[in-house]
């Protein structure tokens, strides 16, 4: 820097020195709070907006497949995180309905946030004085899942609503529920529908039944605790609740409730002892079991679940084309 710069930086800083000195008490008062405002607004807008993804980020996002299915030995997983990526013509229609339907209903219908399912929240919260109903819809969770970290912090949620209106003004609903079936959690290190219906069930999710597809339905509130293998009463019991949502949205018929209610075959060599469920009254399950009508809670209790020995998993290139959108009809 030169001498003639250091002067006139020099002049400058006496310049705005004598014409603050200048102001009266009221207007330096006003000066101080109009830039603690900008500097505020300034700091909110980096906090709220900083790393977010931008629409060419969004439309690019896929993610991989952490697992070759073919070598996966599920008794004895050696990766801690199991993601298998397909399409979603490749997830049974069945699931994709089950999972809308009772995490989303109105999902094809709002723009991202379902206000009216915020206010009722916020109600039951109130009620019962702690926290027991969230409000997130498939997108906000897909943003949650996709894009932020999962701590439950005020920032984190007005960020994530933000991106949420991104996602909704950048994807379809059908790539929304695509990459959302692909990536949520579905147990300890579980990820995704394919991963998940390899594991619990030994076979593709496009050829789940309807029996499977509620089972895997009634997990999503919590999945590390709802797990089949470890307290598989309790996933039942909240696969009532999945049942007779789809029954009462006249996806499937009472026969087929009660079908899909009368048991299962799960993967795995854990035994029967290992399966048994805790309290119904447990604080986990009040949170999300509620009442269901008699025509479900009298249907035959699902006691002829079975646990299949083999770990034999079907090649992807060899899989069946998935059925149709109609509902899986039950045995006669």
């Amino acid at each position: 820097m030169t001498p003639t710069n250091d002067l006139r930086d020099g002049n400058l800083f006496s310049a705005m020195l004598a014409a603050w000195r200048n102001l009266s008490p009221r207007r330096r008062r006003l000066s101080i709070i109009g830039f603690a405002i900008v500097l505020l607004v300034g700091m909110g807008y980096f906090l709220l907006f900083a790393g977010l993804p931008d629409a060419d980020e969004i439309k690019a996002y896929q993610p991989a497949s952490t697992v070759n299915p073919n070598h996966i030995n599920w008794s004895k997983r050696s990766t801690d995180s199991i993601r298998i990526w397909v399409p979603i013509k490749r997830i049974s229609p069945l699931l994709q309905k089950a999972v809308v339907i009772s995490e989303d209903d109105v999902f094809y219908q709002h723009d991202g946030i379902n206000y009216e399912m915020m206010k009722e929240a916020f109600r039951v919260n109130l009620e019962r004085g702690r926290y027991v109903r969230g409000a997130s819809t498939l997108t906000m969770q897909l943003a949650r899942n996709a894009f932020l970290h999962k701590r439950k912090t005020l920032l984190r949620k007005a960020r994530e609503l933000i991106l949420t209106r991104r996602l909704e003004k950048t994807l379809s609903k059908t790539r929304i529920l695509e990459l959302y079936l692909n990536i949520v959690e579905w147990g300890d290190g579980i990820y995704g529908a394919e991963a998940a219906s390899r594991y619990y069930f030994g076979k593709p999710a496009a050829n789940l039944d309807l029996a499977e597809v509620t089972m895997l339905a009634s997990m999503l509130p919590n999945p590390k605790y709802f797990n089949p293998f470890k307290r598989l009463k309790s996933v039942q019991r909240m696969q009532k609740r999945v049942v007779w949502l789809m029954q009462n949205a006249r996806e499937i018929t009472p026969e087929q409730a009660q079908w899909a209610l009368a048991g299962l075959s799960l993967r795995g060599s854990v035994s029967p002892q290992e399966t048994e469920a805790a309290a119904v009254d447990s604080l986990e399950e009040a949170k999300y079991i509620e009442p269901v009508p008699e025509e479900i809670s009298s249907s035959p209790s699902p006691t002829t679940t079975t646990l299949v020995e083999s770990d034999s998993i079907p090649s992807p290139d060899t899989l069946a084309a998935p059925a149709d959108s109609s509902v899986v009809n039950p045995p006669e």
